[in-house]
């Protein structure tokens, strides 16, 4: 079972920029944050956006050549419209955030998605399956 978590750490702790950790098993990860990075209601809220990122994202395989590095990006903005709190474009070829700015400071944003970014060589596309159905034919 795929296992993303998001942590704030404590106020008062050194400051330490946003990283991904691997969980040993192979679950999943955890992102990690300091305190004035990212918000309570941020924490949820990129939990569930990472989550739908994982869903369409695996490791390649330990054989395979490393893939190029994707730009990964994220805008802060003060009012996002019909009360959405992150949209995000995500493609083969880049991820691109567009948060609320009371969710995650600028700080944050940039040290999360370089990250990213430095990882995506390790990781591919999964391509997407869709089935439509349609009732009475």
């Amino acid at each position: 079972m795929l296992t993303i978590e998001v942590k704030r750490h404590a106020q008062g702790e050194a400051y330490a920029s946003p990283w991904i950790e691997d969980h040993e098993d192979g679950s999943g990860c955890t992102f990690h944050f300091h305190w004035d990075d990212i918000s309570d209601e941020g924490t949820e809220v990129f939990r569930e956006v990472f989550m739908e990122q994982a869903r369409r994202w695996r490791p390649r395989p330990s054989d395979a050549r490393h893939g190029r590095r994707i730009p990964i990006t994220m805008e802060l903005k003060p009012v996002m419209p019909d009360g959405v709190a992150v949209a995000v474009n995500d493609t083969a070829d880049r991820i691109a955030y567009t948060a609320r700015a009371d969710l995650i400071s600028e700080r944050g944003a940039v040290g999360i998605t370089s990250h990213q970014s430095e990882r995506s060589p390790f990781w591919q596309r999964i391509p997407a399956c869709y089935h439509v159905r349609r009732r009475g034919k």
